[in-house]
């Protein structure tokens, strides 16, 4: 998998054909997604305090403009904060969500229309544009999923976790493989067939992401019941 988490994870939230999100929970997910590699990037610290503080680290990686927009809004901060605090505060970031998609319109992915809700209220949209990168995406996921046993990469371990927290696996993958894999599909999401040398704090990371998500999910559900 050569995009970062929050790339390939945008990939699924979206509709190929619309454009607009799979889910309305996602953010959290991506916000998750986009800690973990500054993680893994080492442009931040994860304490291991209960809760966890995340600490900026100086560094002269060129991290691209969404992971940029993250590390600078973590930087600015006066104070380490929570993991959760990250978690929420990203997701609600300016420009967020559309630096994300931005990125992979660059990359040949999406293309950015214009379009407008009852005909009055303008949204922009990303269609696919081209299905190679989520083809190769979604083969080494297929594979990680669908396998009879054995470790997975922990890069697409992560984003089958992200995606499976943010509710969007049903939407990209085919029910009667996903049901008959749920067994394998949640012992990655819990970190359990990850290689052995994934960081204890980058699965933590995760974990975290997908918590929030599943709790907006909840959150969400209950305000239309109610």
């Amino acid at each position: 998998m050569n995009i970062t988490l929050p790339q390939a994870l945008m990939l699924f939230v979206l509709n190929d054909q619309t454009g607009k999100t799979e889910a309305g929970y996602y953010q959290p997910a991506l916000a998750g997604a986009a800690i973990a590699d500054l993680l893994m990037l080492e442009t931040v610290e994860l304490s291991s305090d209960s809760p966890a503080l995340i600490t900026p680290l100086r560094h002269q990686f060129d991290l691209g403009a969404f992971l940029e927009l993250c590390d600078k809004a973590i930087g600015a901060e006066s104070k380490p904060q929570t993991l959760g605090f990250w978690i929420n505060r990203l997701a609600s970031e300016p420009g967020f969500v559309t630096t994300l998609a931005d990125e992979l319109v660059h990359l040949g992915a999406l293309s950015k229309e214009k379009t407008r809700i009852f005909g009055v209220f303008e949204r922009t949209v990303w269609p696919e544009a081209s299905p190679l990168l989520e083809s190769q995406l979604k083969s080494e996921l297929e594979a990680a999923m669908f396998a009879a046993e054995g470790p997975v990469d922990e890069r697409v371990g992560m984003v089958i976790a992200l995606c499976a927290a943010a509710d969007v696996l049903q939407h990209n993958f085919d029910a009667g493989l996903l049901a008959q894999n749920a067994d394998r599909i949640a012992a990655i999401s819990a970190g359990e067939l990850l290689a052995k040398d994934t960081s204890e704090k980058v699965i933590k990371c995760v974990n975290y992401a997908i918590r929030a998500a599943t709790e907006m999910a909840e959150i969400t559900a209950a305000s239309i019941i109610n």
